[in-house]
């Protein structure tokens, strides 16, 4: 087929160019902030040095990458059943790593709901990916396979957002800086797009947008069909998983600004924010 004369020559946008999976990394994933706050975390907690990790639902790996860099006797396991995505961390996330931080990586094309074998310190399912468990029975299976991935006095985190903005619809655009892009974008817009909930059922639909410098944009490159789940009931999924010492860890204020600090902390009680996410946390209630 002949190209126009018209088109002969003329650039891609930057919507074209884009890799989504690049996108969504440095737009919602922050494994420089999240590894050494689940370190210092557990540590803090068991008094034992976070060695062993597992990331369920881990996607291109990002967060397990970043651990088996950090130390050099770090060990992770990264599952995920979607295999493109998988497979694209393996090309662009785990290829770069050193031969020694690749042998201490394991990742698994698989169901976080089936079984598999290796015991770990730390289990932890970010970015709400367990929001696609829209039942009660699904979700307490999916909590027991983790405790029973956990090593005694193991911790098992989940992150977790609510709000009453977070049952708006509403899009929600973000700009994000990208000095280190490779493929000429630039800094870019992330849109988070709060498309459909139902209050009877808590489920919704929720959509990554992404725009561009040149008028482009990237719609729907992420679309999320979950169940809200809240606090209460996940927490108390956990108790009835057999975790022990269920608790949360809510964001330090900036009184000031009023803003969030970024830091969080064991919490009894959370605040009335229109918007907020969290971490939630359980322990192996097996014997140490």
């Amino acid at each position: 087929m002949k190209r126009s004369r018209k088109n002969a020559g003329k650039r891609p946008s930057m919507a074209d160019r884009a890799d989504p999976h690049v996108l969504y990394q440095k737009s919602v994933q922050s494994p420089d902030y999240d590894v050494p706050f689940f370190t210092e975390y557990f540590k803090n907690y068991t008094g034992h040095a976070l060695r062993v990790m597992r990331e369920d639902f881990c996607g291109t790996a990002a967060l397990s990458v970043h651990f088996v860099t950090q130390h050099p006797d770090n060990h992770a396991v990264g599952i995920d059943l979607d295999w493109p995505t998988l497979n694209w961390g393996m090309k662009h996330n785990v290829s770069p790593l050193t031969v020694n931080q690749q042998n201490r990586l394991t990742l698994i094309h698989g169901n976080v709901l089936d079984a598999h074998p290796a015991q770990v310190q730390l289990v932890v399912a970010l970015n709400f990916s367990y929001m696609i468990f829209k039942d009660r029975p699904t979700l307490l299976r999916y909590l027991k396979r983790a405790k029973e991935a956990l090593q005694p006095g193991g911790m098992l985190i989940l992150d977790i957002w609510g709000g009453s903005e977070s049952q708006v619809l509403q899009e929600e655009p973000r700009e994000i800086e990208n000095a280190d892009d490779d493929d000429g974008i630039g800094d870019f817009t992330f849109i988070w797009d709060q498309d459909a909930f139902d209050p009877a059922t808590y489920l919704c639909t929720m959509r990554m947008h992404f725009a561009f410098q040149d008028g482009s944009e990237m719609r729907n490159a992420f679309v999320y069909d979950w169940r809200m789940w809240t606090m209460p009931e996940v927490m108390e999924l956990m108790n009835e998983a057999g975790f022990r010492d269920v608790h949360f860890m809510w964001e330090g204020t900036n009184r000031k600004t009023n803003e969030g600090t970024g830091t969080y902390h064991r919490a009894e009680k959370g605040e009335a924010d229109l918007a907020w996410v969290t971490y939630i946390a359980g322990v192996n209630s097996d014997a140490d």
